[in-house]
């Protein structure tokens, strides 16, 4: 019998990512940025950043829940092509994502960034766009780097690259501060590195069936019921 892995590193990492948006909130003044807020509000609105809220403006659409939702149902589709695992580990992920960051907005009402664009709100920690693309992420390239489906490197890069541009793309775009997105990192990260470690190996449910029915055919032919004798 094969010996599990141990996934105590990986649940540690979870626990503490979690902790660690909990412990941020309450350091916040939910109605006063930070220094650090302001220092980076005021440091990309000095930049002009123009060129690059275009170049990254596609990604709102990716980080709404239609969007990444849609992602992990199709990556799940493409990993049962293959007859490969962690399909459902994907799609909870995308799914807590959203889930989990609207719950938590529930409990943190902060102020988001004055805009003249539109009228003040108070869901600004932790940002949403960052958490969905953060959880998925992970998870996918946990996924895929496990399955041999693409290298270490470039799990790295889907894990760490997609996370950094959405954050950054929120942060540009004046849409969150950037502590919403820092939230959003160790909430994303501990919603992706809990659902690898519940759902990584698992299989879609048509594939276990298929798989149980070909095994228990298996066993028929391997021992065929030995005929009754004659009394």
């Amino acid at each position: 019998m094969t010996k599990k892995p141990d996934r105590t590193p990986e649940i540690l990492i979870a626990l503490s990512a979690a902790t660690g948006m909990a412990l941020l909130a309450r350091e916040l003044d939910f109605e006063c940025p930070t220094r650090l807020d302001q220092l980076v509000r005021e440091r990309t609105h000095s930049l002009r950043a123009v060129g690059a809220r275009q170049v990254l403006a596609p990604m709102f659409a990716l980080g709404l829940p239609g969007g990444y939702i849609t992602v992990a149902y199709l990556t799940a589709h493409w990993l049962r092509r293959r007859n490969a695992r962690g399909g459902p580990a994907i799609v909870s992920s995308a799914w807590l994502g959203w889930l989990v960051h609207r719950g938590a907005k529930l409990v943190y009402s902060r102020v988001r960034p004055p805009s003249p664009r539109v009228r003040s709100r108070t869901d600004s920690y932790p940002s949403g766009h960052t958490t969905g693309a953060t959880a998925l992420a992970l998870t996918t390239a946990l996924v895929l780097e496990r399955q041999g489906l693409v290298s270490r490197n470039r799990a790295r890069a889907i894990a760490i690259g997609a996370p950094l541009a959405m954050g950054m793309y929120r942060v540009i775009d004046d849409e969150h501060w950037i502590t919403d997105v820092i939230g959003g990192w160790l909430l994303g990260t501990a919603i992706g590195v809990g659902c690898d470690v519940a759902l990584g190996n698992a299989r879609p449910r048509r594939v276990r069936r298929a798989l149980e029915t070909s095994r228990k055919s298996s066993r028929r032919h391997a021992h065929p019921a030995s005929a009754t004798s004659p009394a």
